[in-house]
């Protein structure tokens, strides 16, 4: 990206129960496992490090939830650029778990070639071990 480079992290697996109400604020609705991956994902944001979250609200259209240090300033306008440039990334794994078929194997579905960005800054995702984060212009809500 021009003189900028920046390590972009997603999850091998997509949040299973993560659905977004586009609404006013938009409302991302999570079981407390899934909160607890984006929580582990998002402790590896660092200055140059992003983090995307594939996810779908509740019309089934694609977003992606992406993660980034305050400190970066990194432009929401700016993850569209980024996201064209993505390959299909390398699996890496910090814990035993099933076998999972590489990324160039996979189907690619058409949906996911335009997405929609929401950009959180990865101090206020820490916040969401209280059980709902507010923002303002952006909430969380755990599912039981």
């Amino acid at each position: 990206m021009g003189s900028y480079a920046y390590r972009v992290l997603r999850p091998a697996r997509p949040l299973r129960t993560a659905v977004l109400n586009p609404g006013s604020p938009p409302t991302l609705r999570t079981t407390r496992r899934d909160a607890l991956r984006m929580l582990a994902l998002a402790e590896l944001v660092s200055d140059r490090t992003l983090v995307a979250f594939p996810l779908r609200d509740e019309r089934g259209i694609p977003f992606d939830l992406v993660l980034a240090d305050e400190a970066l300033r990194f432009p929401a306008s700016r993850w569209s650029d980024v996201r064209a440039r993505l390959g299909p990334g390398r699996l890496e794994r910090h814990a035993a778990r099933a076998a999972v078929p590489p990324p160039s194997s996979r189907p690619k579905r058409a949906a996911d070639t335009a997405r929609h960005a929401l950009l959180l800054p990865v101090s206020a995702v820490a916040r969401i071990r209280g059980g709902e984060l507010d923002l303002g212009y952006f909430r969380v809500v755990l599912l039981d």
